[in-house]
């Protein structure tokens, strides 16, 4: 057994080329990555949707973070920074644009309320939001549309609460995502039905839970979410992050040193169609190192007899390398030079042949192929806190397991609540040493732009087609032209 630690920390890449290993204070420091590009969102037009309380609630806590948000007191005061406002001076460089007709109200009327059947009630509930939306993007032509449901209308579209709380999205041995996704995907998520059915008007929405900007209602949203509520300022992080990323902005980028090769990487997932008759879909993210995703919904899956994971035939695959590949070469004008493909099941022969056919047509060779799912393999540590993060356990020549959760010497504290899982990872379909995939592993966590934290447990290749297909499961029609932006889907 040998087991090392992949030291430093990956850095990320922020405005003026400054580096550093934590989001927030890489913003706070240096400002977000495109501060000084023209083209980066220095004016972002909001658009609202909700209830006149909550729409009053939340503009006046828009309002209130334009200054400094202090920080939490702790024992660890990197775990919990300041937020420093968002405002065209610093950090974000930017500012928001809030005009009285980007205000719309959403009644749910009785014969809705009281529908018995609880999928029919979340859809006419997401029509109603969608009419809406609808309404305050021709109006007002806002960049980001946030939704801000009350807790009646919340209390109306959940099902269950949460079982586990503070938990990452899991992806199994078996390919399948999410917690419990197998029992639970009958039960439609009002988050991702709004979702699919806003796609069509190609603006991206933000849902902002009421104890987000209103603490009176931390209670009740916890006994209805089972969710333990964020400090102030990690909210604001969290929150005005997403929203400049959603408003086409680049808060920040992996960093790609001058003599590496041009990388894309590929994340494969799979969702059940709701008809449960075409078995899996296939669904996959494109990246590059700045972040940019483009989403490609792929052909039939099917579960294979022998290990019951979810695979694609080599035609499958080969139409679905194709589809990213194509539409990463639209997105910026020639084909990368080197190929990583995140598959949450392991890698057939089939599919191997498919991928590659299509790679060796164009001429790239270089292509790592690794499978990953999140493993209960662990290390003990002999301390109060699970094992760093960037601890590489190696299993095999070609296999290993990595925590990218883990203790964090940054943070001086492990900032989970459970005992983490490691990262299981199988790399004998791939060029690059194991000790290479992990790193990548470890610096794409980071790029989950709804987390300023850098404890992500899974890279944002296999977490983007996971959620992608979350709710492209609701499109029934699988002829509809679907966003290609990952804004339109996190």
């Amino acid at each position: 057994m040998r087991v090392e630690l992949l030291h430093p920390e990956p850095d990320l890449e922020f405005g003026n080329g400054g580096r550093c290993q934590d989001i927030r204070f890489g913003i706070g420091h240096y400002g977000a990555f495109d501060y000084a590009d023209d083209d980066g969102p220095r004016q972002i037009k909001l658009g609202f949707v909700g209830t006149d309380e909550t729409l009053t609630a939340l503009t006046e806590w828009l309002a209130r973070c334009e200054q400094e948000i202090p920080a939490k007191r702790s024992n660890q005061p990197r775990l919990y920074p300041p937020f420093p406002g968002f405002t065209t001076n610093h950090s974000f460089h930017s500012r928001f644009i809030v005009n009285a007709t980007e205000f719309r109200t959403v009644n749910i009327p009785t014969s809705v309320a009281e529908l018995n059947n609880f999928n029919e009630s979340v859809s006419r509930i997401a029509d109603l939001y969608v009419n809406e939306i609808d309404q305050v993007i021709e109006k007002s032509g806002a960049h980001v549309i946030l939704c801000a449901p009350p807790l009646q209308h919340l209390r109306l579209t959940t099902f269950l609460a949460s079982e586990v709380d503070g938990e990452e999205p899991t992806i199994s041995s078996d390919g399948q995502e999410g917690k419990d996704e197998a029992a639970n995907e009958s039960i439609f998520d009002f988050h991702d039905v709004l979702k699919a059915k806003s796609l069509h008007l190609r603006t991206p929405l933000q849902i902002v839970l009421p104890a987000t900007y209103d603490p009176l209602k931390n209670t009740d949203q916890k006994k209805l979410l089972n969710r333990d509520q964020q400090d102030e300022a990690t909210r604001a992080w969290n929150l005005f992050t997403a929203l400049y990323y959603k408003a086409r902005g680049i808060p920040w980028r992996m960093i790609r040193e001058a003599a590496e090769v041009r990388t894309c990487y590929l994340g494969v997932s799979f969702f059940r169609t709701l008809d449960r008759e075409r078995l899996y879909a296939s669904s996959a993210q494109v990246f590059n190192e700045r972040g940019e995703g483009v989403v490609v919904r792929g052909g039939l899956a099917y579960e294979h007899k022998e290990d019951r994971q979810v695979h694609l035939d080599s035609e499958g695959a080969y139409r679905l390398v194709t589809l990213a590949l194509e539409a990463f070469r639209d997105e910026h004008f020639h084909y990368p030079a080197r190929v990583v493909i995140h598959k949450s099941s392991s890698f057939t022969d089939d599919e191997v042949d498919g991928f590659r056919r299509f790679l060796e047509e164009k001429g790239i060779g270089l292509v790592d192929c690794v499978h990953l799912s999140q493993s209960f393999r662990r290390l003990f540590r002999q301390a109060n806190y699970p094992p760093l993060r960037g601890t590489l356990w190696h299993l095999e020549d070609t296999k290993a397991a990595l925590y990218t959760r883990g203790s964090v010497p940054f943070y001086e504290t492990y900032p989970g609540t459970y005992p983490p899982r490691t990262l299981y990872m199988d790399c004998k379909g791939s060029q690059k040493p194991v000790r290479e995939l992990a790193r990548e592993c470890l610096a794409l966590t980071k790029m989950n732009w709804n987390n300023t934290r850098f404890d992500g447990g899974l890279p944002i290749t296999i977490r983007a087609a996971q959620q992608v297909g979350k709710i492209l499961k609701y499109l029934e029609d699988s002829t509809i032209k679907i966003s290609p932006s990952y804004r339109f889907y996190m």
